[in-house]
């Protein structure tokens, strides 16, 4: 029998598949997940109807407008989601004492820093995406102190739209790749992040007063763009999928719409030493992820 029930704006995305897999696997949690359908964060009617009918002890945000550089003309759209939506959300979770796990992520830092950021370091967005997730990071706190947002950064999976996908569906078109080799961050598994979200619910659930805030749930692992991609075409390769050469360029020869933090690398050792977490080493999470998108319908 089921001893939590958790429900979930989103399903489609990495994080949410990734908290289906877990639940699927582990009776004692009981999952309802919502689609935009059922729960739009453009609409906090459509919000509150849904956190009535699933009555969870704890929700998760897992839903968000997640186009980074489209952002940069639909800074709009952008904020009624990834701002708007979550400060409806905490209100409501607040009135009706449903425990809040927000996500957010490394973009809300402008990558200046040399060393890894901690959740006690300024965050300054360079982007419209970065802004809208500040706001929205922001407005959670506000309506609610007692959520906590987890902040995740360079997540990759078997699932969804995501930086090993979208290196393997262009190997497929073309023979050679530029990838830029001047950002570095901590490529994170998508089901680590899950068992990490599952935790801190149980932990709310229960009553733990001291999950609040801020948290950077990510693996302790970093390299630059370029590197990664070379090691998502050499497991490809291994597993009779494409393949494609990398060239490394500069972030500024890139010439992308919206600006992404070079160092997007965050520490970890606040979510660590609380929560108790461990991180599936990089090959085996990138075998695992490679093999799953290479799995999918043509």
């Amino acid at each position: 029998m089921p001893d939590i029930r958790i429900a979930c704006i989103g399903r489609t995305g990495q994080a949410a598949r990734a908290l289906a897999g877990a639940a699927s696997n582990d009776r004692t949690i009981e999952l309802i997940q919502a689609s935009s359908g059922d729960a739009d964060l453009r609409d906090p009617e459509s919000l509150a109807a849904f956190l009535d009918r699933a009555t969870p002890q704890i929700l998760i945000n897992a839903g968000a407008y997640n186009f980074v550089d489209r952002a940069e003309s639909e800074l709009g759209e952008a904020m009624r989601v990834n701002a708007d939506g979550p400060r409806a959300l905490a209100r409501l979770c607040r009135e009706r004492g449903v425990g809040l796990i927000h996500m957010s992520t490394d973009c809300v830092f402008d990558g200046m820093k040399t060393a890894p950021y901690d959740e006690t370091d300024p965050a300054i967005p360079r982007s419209a995406y970065g802004r809208s997730k500040l706001a929205g990071e922001r407005a959670v706190a506000e309506e609610y102190p007692d959520a906590l947002t987890v902040r995740v950064a360079w997540v990759f999976s078997e699932h969804g739209d995501n930086f090993v996908a979208k290196m393997i569906e262009l190997a497929h078109r073309r023979p050679h790749l530029k990838v830029v080799s001047d950002q570095i961050g901590p490529p994170t598994y998508a089901p680590d992040i899950a068992a990490a979200l599952l935790r801190a619910a149980r932990e709310k659930a229960d009553g733990a007063k001291d999950l609040a805030g801020l948290l950077h749930v990510v693996s302790s692992d970093a390299m630059d763009r370029a590197s990664m991609a070379k090691a998502i075409m050499n497991e490809s390769r291994a597993q009779g999928g494409p393949f494609a050469e990398i060239e490394p360029v500069t972030t500024a020869e890139f010439n992308a719409p919206a600006q992404r933090p070079l160092n997007a690398r965050l520490s970890n050792a606040t979510a660590v030493k609380r929560l108790g977490l461990t991180f599936t080493p990089f090959p085996d999470a990138l075998k695992r992820s490679v093999s799953g998108v290479l799995a999918r319908p043509a």
